[in-house]
């Protein structure tokens, strides 16, 4: 196995394009969405074991690689071909996950059985209403798309009705990641949307000016 200083140099600089981190697999539908938008856009590694904060927790190789295998067979349409390696911190083993770029384009199943298209646009992977009307070559320059902005409205709605709203608590609101929320959070307040104060070692963020 590799040296264990090997996975902090792929987790040190946290999600993004093409690096994915899940603590376990918890459903298929979910991860086959995270495969079929690696294989759309540029490929990527998802590592399996280490938690939104990027700290290793460790797997149950055997059984993440199965629920992998299956997700990748059965729920992608086509099947996404996934390779896979082993790395190993203070007695706990993280599985890494492999997806290549694809020359097709894949679709996932949900929960209501429909299959949808699904590309990797920064650290998160997001649905494709109108796959017709995407043009690969604008996969790194996507404009937010309704899943997006339904997700800055609820957090609007939400931020007229409250003053502050915490990292933890937008991550619950959306039912996303620590780290997708907390990016999403602060690009808000880099574009003068959000300002962010600190109390009792929390952010907390606020609109800035009325949001209409």
């Amino acid at each position: 196995m590799p040296r264990s200083s090997a996975i902090y140099q792929l987790i040190k600089n946290g999600e993004d394009q093409q690096l994915d981190f899940k603590l376990r697999i918890t459903g298929l539908h979910k991860i086959a969405r995270t495969i079929v938008a690696f294989a759309n856009t540029e490929g990527g590694r998802i590592l399996i074991g280490v938690n939104d904060e990027g700290e290793v927790a460790g797997v149950d190789v055997e059984q993440e690689k199965f629920m992998m295998i299956q997700a990748g067979k059965k729920y992608c349409d086509p099947p996404v071909f996934i390779r896979f390696m082993t790395m190993e911190e203070k007695g706990m083993d993280v599985l890494i996950a492999e997806i290549d770029k694809s020359k097709s384009e894949h679709r996932a199943l949900d929960e209501m059985g429909d299959w949808n298209h699904y590309v990797r646009v920064r650290d998160q992977s997001i649905l494709v209403p109108d796959h017709s009307e995407q043009s690969a070559a604008d996969k790194f320059n996507l404009k937010p798309i309704p899943i997006v902005m339904d997700e800055n409205e609820s957090l609007m709605n939400y931020l007229r009705e409250n003053d502050f709203i915490t990292i933890k608590e937008y991550m619950k609101m959306m039912n996303i990641s620590y780290a997708i929320a907390k990016r999403s959070l602060n690009n808000l307040v880099e574009n003068g949307t959000l300002g962010v104060e600190h109390i009792n070692q929390l952010q907390h963020f606020y609109l800035t000016t009325p949001y209409l």
